[in-house]
């Protein structure tokens, strides 16, 4: 039996949540992140969704940093329950997703531990607020806290482009 596109993106997303928890100190975390973001790109997609590409990725996983993919591997697993969220709602979350993991590494590969730190502390909440973890808040409020304190620390955007989405 496939695997459903939400169960795939539930279980993409709790494995990035680990990702991101663990604020850049996972070693080949740019490419951990190019990872999920290749994968996370096929959401909504009818010719290869995300739930065939659920083998590909854990072998990337695997072959960036053995560690991290044990850390995860059972997030990925069908054994493990996925919450219920709605899918719909999501999957116009997943190209910010995915442009926060482009900011992410590229602040990553200029050396700015600092600001990466930050963006990955904003960034695992991010799936949470997909799951309605943050219920209580509007979308606008969850954007301003977990997002709008990124320009006060360093005076420049960060998901400025896909405030959109939370309108």
């Amino acid at each position: 039996m496939a695997m459903t596109e939400k169960a795939a993106l539930a279980r993409v997303l709790h494995a990035l949540r680990t990702l991101y928890s663990m604020k850049c100190g996972c070693e080949d975390t740019t490419v951990l992140l190019d990872s999920f973001s290749a994968a996370l790109s096929h959401c909504g997609n009818t010719e290869r969704p995300l739930g065939k590409c659920m083998g590909a990725l854990k072998r990337e996983l695997k072959a960036a940093n053995r560690e991290f993919y044990r850390s995860v591997k059972k997030f990925l697993s069908r054994m493990y329950p996925v919450l219920e969220y709605d899918y719909e709602r999501a999957l116009p979350h997943i190209p910010a997703i995915i442009y926060g993991n482009d900011r992410l590494c590229a602040e990553l590969e200029k050396g700015d531990k600092g600001k990466a730190v930050s963006m990955s502390d904003a960034l695992k909440s991010y799936p949470g607020f997909i799951f309605g973890e943050f219920g209580a808040l509007t979308p606008m409020q969850f954007y301003d806290l977990v997002f709008g304190f990124y320009p006060k620390l360093y005076d420049e955007p960060f998901m400025d482009e896909m405030k959109h989405l939370f309108e």
